[in-house]
């Protein structure tokens, strides 16, 4: 169906005053919600903002409007669309006013007219999997962002029709700030927008709207809800009374900060030591970073790669690829994962090294992420200010720099929440981490201080690295030339092969 005309359907007065039979009064920020054209539309911002009744009556709207019609409604677990989506239909009597039937042992709502709101909840891809042969041309997401990104995006997978007279009618979707999906919603509807000032198109073509809410926009609210979240502490009443995106709730590391942590590039000394840290990933993204550690034992990420879909031969392909002539990387500290075998397929350290990039096991031994963590803390906090920052009149600066090109390691932290389970002190594995744990193996690594190396003659490199000498006792093999049972490194108890490492014999 042309775009026009579903959209001028869409404003189109349904068969019945809907809203009127079910005495609903929408507020004038509701009206605005029900009456965007858009495919994908977000109403979030503070609590109370009556975001959940506006997506439950959204819904109905849509199923009187358009017979067959089929609604996927979501929480995360059947107790959240118990106390938030199926309490305010409860409030409607189930829409039994506009012919709707409730079936409460299907968590269902069914119209005269074939169409059908499913309740279901999903907290994980498994939960999502078991929609894999469902067909939706509406999806309600409740509290979007305490749904990960990742079942989410699966859920939207199953947006089609079979049938040309039931258009797909989008995405409705409403949150407060916080949660595993912050970051993500966030760089879907916040940032493109410009926090709702504009609408953007995504770049499957689809049309994307942010509609902000505040508790002042909702009158119905009683003076002694306002007051309770007046008195939140500081951060909950950030998110819940000013729906703020910047700082939230449960944010893992408030510390971080653009004009304190991020510097435009520049080149950086030869004689500090170079390191990186890498998450593997293939559906899920792949992180790597590179990191330089100056005199003072400052740490220096100067180069990141964050995709998606690449294969771990050709991982290490880009990683040497991304990498200066001359450049020396004394240590790239890795998952333990890697080097886990799967069937009769090589670990994928060993393919890594059979490309001729060495890794170095993180070490993932107990409380090893919350001591990652802290030691990241530790890093973003302050300290005497380097010489950079000092030729700018700072007296302090953090531990950790950012060169402003690594977007993707600045995003996760900044949006990277607090575990909703386990230890309170561990990050939300149903966030974006990638990039973090990159980090987070590679901090917890270094020693107690930096070592300097000689350099050569020679200028700085595009990447502002400079020409340094080989590093350390550890060497790559090379084969022989003329096949000698004399040469030292065929005395190894493994066969030669690409991409091993031996010590040399002068130690």
């Amino acid at each position: 169906m042309d775009a026009l005309l579903l959209a001028a359907e869409r404003l189109e007065a349904p068969p019945v005053d809907v809203f009127a039979d079910l005495g609903y009064v929408p507020t004038p920020k509701q009206q605005e919600f029900h009456a965007a054209s858009e495919f994908d539309v977000l109403f979030g911002g503070s609590a109370g903002g009556g975001k959940t009744k506006s997506l439950v009556m959204e819904a109905i709207l849509q199923c009187v409007r358009y017979p067959g019609l089929r609604v996927g409604a979501f929480r995360r677990t059947y107790g959240e669309l118990k106390e938030s989506l199926i309490a305010e239909l409860a409030q409607v009597d189930f829409a039994r006013a506009v012919g709707a039937r409730w079936n409460g042992t299907d968590f269902e709502l069914r119209f005269a007219n074939g169409s059908l709101i499913m309740f279901r909840y999903a907290e994980s891809i498994q939960d999502a999997t078991r929609r894999q042969g469902g067909q939706y041309q509406m999806l309600i997401f409740d509290e979007r962002t305490l749904t990960p990104p990742d079942v989410v995006a699966f859920l939207e997978s199953r947006l089609r029709s079979g049938r040309r007279e039931i258009p797909v009618l989008g995405i409705r979707s409403g949150t407060n700030p916080g949660g595993p999906g912050h970051g993500a919603v966030k760089a879907r509807y916040i940032q493109p927008t410009n926090y709702g000032a504009g609408v953007v198109t995504d770049e499957r073509g689809r049309t994307v709207r942010f509609i902000p809410s505040k508790l002042s926009d909702n009158p119905h609210v009683n003076p002694e809800y306002s007051a309770d979240l007046k008195a939140l502490p500081e951060k909950l009443r950030a998110a819940f009374l000013d729906g703020d995106w910047d700082v939230f709730a449960g944010q893992m590391f408030p510390e971080i900060k653009r004009e304190r942590h991020v510097i435009e590039p520049m080149p950086l000394p030869a004689t500090w030591k170079r390191f990186s840290g890498l998450d593997w990933g293939f559906a899920a993204p792949w992180a790597v970073l590179w990191a330089a550690v100056d005199e003072d034992g400052r740490v220096w990420v100067y180069r990141e790669i964050y995709r998606r879909g690449v294969g771990e031969m050709e991982q290490a392909q880009q990683i040497l690829g991304s990498e200066d002539a001359g450049e020396q990387v004394a240590a790239r500290y890795a998952d333990d994962a890697m080097w886990a075998t799967r069937g009769d397929a090589k670990a994928i350290a060993a393919v890594y090294a059979d490309e001729g990039v060495h890794l170095t096991p993180a070490g993932k031994g107990p409380g090893s992420r919350i001591t990652g963590w802290q030691r990241v803390h530790s890093y973003l906090a302050e300290a005497p200010a380097c010489p950079h920052h000092r030729a700018r009149g700072w007296e302090t600066c953090p531990r950790l720099h950012l060169f402003s090109t690594v977007t993707e390691l600045y995003r996760e932290l900044t949006d990277l929440p607090h575990a909703a389970k386990g230890d309170p002190e561990d990050a939300d594995t149903a966030a974006d981490d990638h990039a973090a744990d990159a980090l987070r193996y590679l901090l917890s690594n270094l020693g107690s201080g930096p070592q300097f190396l000689t350099t050569p003659e020679g200028g700085a490199t595009s990447a502002g690295t400079e020409v340094l000498e080989p590093l350390g006792p550890a060497m790559a093999y090379r084969p022989a030339v003329d096949g000698s049972a004399d040469d030292w490194w065929l005395h190894d108890d493994e066969a030669p092969r690409a991409g091993r490492t031996v010590q040399a014999p002068w130690d």
